[in-house]
């Protein structure tokens, strides 16, 4: 007896979406992990009457994603075919902030 395979149904239909500054994580042997945040720029007075700066910056998670190593190597994979087909047709993307090649631990990173 030949049994078909389960099918799958993909919805999109309300599901959370969130703008984002930045993202910390990393993987294990046992999980890899992905929190995502948002930025909360804090401002105070300046010492020109009249103006303010900007005082701090505050990480705002919004949502941790876990799953296994397999899967965050899949993502990142997917991640970068994405990149390279964007660069292709459109040209390098501008980091604007670089990471730290000495600090190759560096734990977060802004988009």
């Amino acid at each position: 007896m030949q049994t078909k395979p389960p099918t799958t149904k993909v919805k999109f239909e309300d599901v959370p979406s969130f703008a984002i500054s930045g993202f910390f994580g990393g993987v294990n042997p046992n999980e890899g992990n992905i929190s995502f945040f948002q930025d909360r720029l804090i401002p105070r007075a300046s010492d020109t009457p009249g103006q303010i700066v900007l005082d701090k910056i505050e990480h705002n998670f919004v949502v941790t994603v876990k799953m296994s190593p397999a899967v965050f190597k899949r993502m990142a994979l997917w991640m970068m075919e994405h990149v390279k087909r964007f660069e292709t047709h459109h040209g390098l993307i501008q980091l604007g902030i670089p990471p730290k090649k000495e600090d190759t631990e560096q734990p977060s990173f802004y988009g």
